[in-house]
């Protein structure tokens, strides 16, 4: 090995800072354009988070790899056996090559294929058109095998790139949130149990970044919101109107419409006095641990515009199939509404057992 001379230091540190100082304008550049790329979706009447989402792809499909050519290049992963040549399937413009792919970001699959997805031009658009026709083909062979094995797929591009955080295991502060369970009355501590189940299980781990949670994660905290507000009914009931209260609500309510009531109206009377049921419940719990943002959350659970943002519809919307999966736009508007959800979640969580409840700043 040749000693290096003290002459090549300077050098040296001056490519570095170079460096350094390069990183830092492509880094700004970056940020520039995603700021204004966001604040052109905000005023197109987008919502900021769902916005943001959308302005960082479109910056990835801008970003497209050289060697791509005019396809977009995909991983396909599963518990399948590598093809013995290459797979054409030309109706849905994918092809897929045999070689399995070593040292990839998917660790926990058997097999993971490289594969080719025609598409007509480098967008947003095209890349919907593509996750249509890949989610189509894994969804095939899903059901020719009887759905006994998992498969999924990933794309820089479509998917972004994987990231988490690595808490660490604190064994005081846990002691004190098990030891406040413990003082729970059983049913109460039951439900928050339960909730504690739905915020951890359908969250994928780090190392399975390539794979896309959202709409999983989405309805389990909904899960947990439903655990939570049973918890909370539990700790402080919710007062049920007698009879002349009840009446004298519905003539408030009738009231202040004029007497002009139409089949929505008349549904959301029969739903607030009559048969109120879980959206009752859930503004009760709401008002009964958040105050003065009591009424704003009750509102974007049950009755903002446009009613498919509303979070109990999204919720429905998921469960119901009403969710399009292969859009990549409306998975981020469900991650952006997500955000909402999370914090309502952990606002009430915090009340119950002593963990740090977030700021709510919005």
């Amino acid at each position: 090995m040749t000693a290096q001379s003290s002459d090549d230091q300077p050098v040296q540190e001056a490519v570095t800072a170079g460096t350094e100082d390069a990183a830092a304008e492509d880094a700004e550049r970056f940020f520039r354009l995603l700021h204004q790329k966001t604040e052109d979706l905000v005023a197109s009447g987008i919502r900021e988070g769902h916005a943001r989402g959308l302005a960082r792809l479109e910056l990835r499909i801008a970003q497209w790899p050289s060697e791509w050519g005019d396809d977009l290049v995909v991983l396909i992963y599963g518990d399948f056996s590598a093809p013995l040549a290459e797979l054409d399937f030309h109706e849905l413009g994918i092809t897929i090559e045999p070689e399995n792919v070593a040292n990839s970001v998917i660790k926990s699959a058997m097999c993971v294929l490289k594969a080719r997805v025609k598409i007509p031009e480098k967008s947003v658009k095209s890349l919907f058109d593509a996750a249509v026709r890949i989610n189509t083909l894994l969804g095939v062979l899903a059901v020719l095998d009887w759905g006994n094995s998992g498969s999924g797929w990933w794309s820089h591009v479509t998917h972004g790139s994987i990231g988490g955080c690595m808490p660490k295991m604190e064994t005081d502060r846990v002691q004190k949130v098990v030891e406040a369970l413990g003082k729970l009355p059983a049913p109460v501590s039951r439900k928050v149990r339960s909730a504690l189940y739905w915020i951890r299980e359908p969250r994928q781990l780090m190392m399975e970044g390539y794979r896309s949670d959202s709409l999983r994660v989405y309805a389990g905290y909904w899960n947990a919101f439903e655990c939570l507000v049973e918890a909370v009914s539990l700790l402080s009931p919710q007062l049920k109107l007698g009879q002349a209260e009840k009446q004298a609500s519905i003539d408030a309510f009738i009231l202040k419409r004029n007497g002009k009531l139409d089949a929505a109206t008349i549904s959301e009377c029969y739903k607030t006095f009559i048969d109120p049921g879980f959206v009752s419940k859930a503004s009760h719990a709401l008002k009964v641990c958040f105050h003065e943002r009591a009424d704003q959350y009750v509102v974007e659970c049950f009755r903002m515009k446009p009613e498919q943002d509303r979070l109990y519809n999204i919720r429905n919307a998921i469960n119901h199939g009403d969710v399009d999966a292969d859009d990549p736009s409306e998975l981020l508007r469900v991650e952006d509404r997500h955000r909402r959800l999370w914090m309502i979640v952990f606002g009430m969580l915090g009340l119950i057992i002593p963990i740090d409840r977030p700021l709510d700043q919005q």
